[in-house]
């Protein structure tokens, strides 16, 4: 490399710098208690939060958001315990961090290469149940009772990573503090920044806690969302427009839709709806298509007289969902905790259509378009001109529109 660019290698300078590692040694692993990121904005805020109020991810040990069973707890700062994947003991169980990533001091004294996940080990946390950090972050789930509990793991029940001694009891100011970070950060910045940190909890009286701020930036989402406002035209000429949407971005080359007929739509049987979106799913994951769903009432919900009661792997190859109205359903918008964890995760758009001030829907433009298959209640679109979903978080604003010829090389 430096023959062919010319570099002279006795020319060339190096640094080496060493930083302190936030964390301490239990066990023969080390790890930080709390690892942490926190956005000046929120893309997927749900009432009473705002997008301006801002999101925290923060896991037990050290992060790891790429591994699906190291959930990391969303929560805003301004509204620490409105937690909408935490909504039922279910929802708990099933959203809540089961693992949690620590350094293993003995395979990590080997010799030191690029490969470095090679000394993290990824724990149970069932099999650490007297872990300070377990202690520290953890309820109790009492099987005999199908209850969560806010005390310290005990005998006869299982330890769940909730966050709650510092949500909801204030056992260390975390919501305070990132929400105080961000707000200078965004300050000295002239715009919404985005933040990491580390934090260790105290281990004895004598001991203090140490937060560790390691990096601030600007929101990269958001400055690419600067200036791309969608324009009345824009909003006229869509297939879809709505001003209550989530998410944030321009995604293109969508071909495939899977729209709930109306005509046949019966709240009695959502269930069965489900399964057939399920099926439809399947099939779709195995020819590797993404695709929009469309459909009335709360997606996701507990309630099948309120929406859909689809799992997430019901609708795992979704690229966006529209929330649609209809006569024979009565519910307010909402996302349906069941599946928000994912959808937020992925950055999955979601669009609510169920009254007139919300957008509009030509139902028209799709009624037009021949199926490609058909259930009882479902209508099976494949496109030949693919469509453009365009969002802006800021105003939570989206379009679904026709992709122009020029754009078939975007996504």
């Amino acid at each position: 490399y430096a023959r062919s660019t010319g570099y002279r290698i006795e020319q060339e300078k190096m640094a080496v710098l060493v930083q302190r590692l936030t964390g301490r040694e239990h066990g023969g692993f080390f790890c930080p208690d709390i690892s942490g990121q926190a956005f000046a904005f929120n893309f997927y805020p749900v009432a009473p939060m705002l997008a301006e109020d801002g999101i925290a991810l923060v896991t037990a040990g050290l992060g790891a958001p790429d591994d699906d069973k190291i959930r990391a707890l969303r929560f805003c700062p301004r509204h620490p315990q409105k937690l909408p994947q935490f909504s039922t003991v279910d929802d708990i169980l099933q959203n809540a961090q089961r693992y949690f990533t620590a350094l293993d001091l003995q395979s990590a004294r080997r010799r030191v290469d690029k490969q470095i996940e090679g000394g993290l080990q990824k724990l149970d946390i069932d099999d650490f149940p007297e872990h300070p950090i377990i202690k520290a972050l953890s309820s109790t789930f009492v099987p005999d009772e199908n209850r969560i509990r806010d005390s310290a793991p005990s005998r006869g029940g299982y330890p769940v990573v909730t966050f709650a001694p510092i949500l909801k009891h204030n056992t260390f100011p975390l919501p305070t503090m990132i929400r105080d970070l961000l707000d200078s950060g965004s300050e000295g910045m002239g715009g919404p920044v985005e933040i990491e940190f580390a934090v260790q909890l105290p281990r004895g009286r004598d001991d203090e806690a140490v937060f560790h701020l390691l990096q601030v930036r600007p929101m990269p989402q958001f400055e690419q969302q600067a200036g791309a406002g969608l324009t009345p035209e824009d909003k006229a000429e869509a297939l879809c427009f709505s001003n209550l949407a989530l998410g944030n971005g321009h995604f293109a080359g969508v071909t495939d839709i899977v729209l709930v007929d109306p005509e046949t739509f019966d709240p009695a049987h959502t269930v069965d709806i489900a399964a057939e979106i399920g099926r439809l799913n399947s099939a779709l994951a195995r020819a590797g298509q993404r695709y929009l769903l469309i459909g009335p009432g709360r997606w996701g919900s507990a309630d099948r007289w309120l929406g859909i009661p689809v799992a997430w792997n019901d609708i795992s190859q979704v690229a966006a969902i529209v929330e649609t109205g209809h006569p024979r359903i009565q519910a307010d918008p909402s996302q349906g905790s069941h599946f928000f964890q994912n959808l937020t995760s992925l950055g999955i758009v979601y669009l609510t259509l169920q009254k007139p001030e919300h957008g509009h829907l030509h139902w028209d433009w799709f009624e037009r378009q021949p199926d490609l298959a058909r259930t009882a209640y479902l209508r099976h679109l494949r496109l030949t001109r693919p469509l453009v979903i365009q969002v802006d978080g800021r105003t939570s604003e989206a379009v679904i529109r026709e992709q122009p010829q020029a754009e078939s090389g975007m996504s």
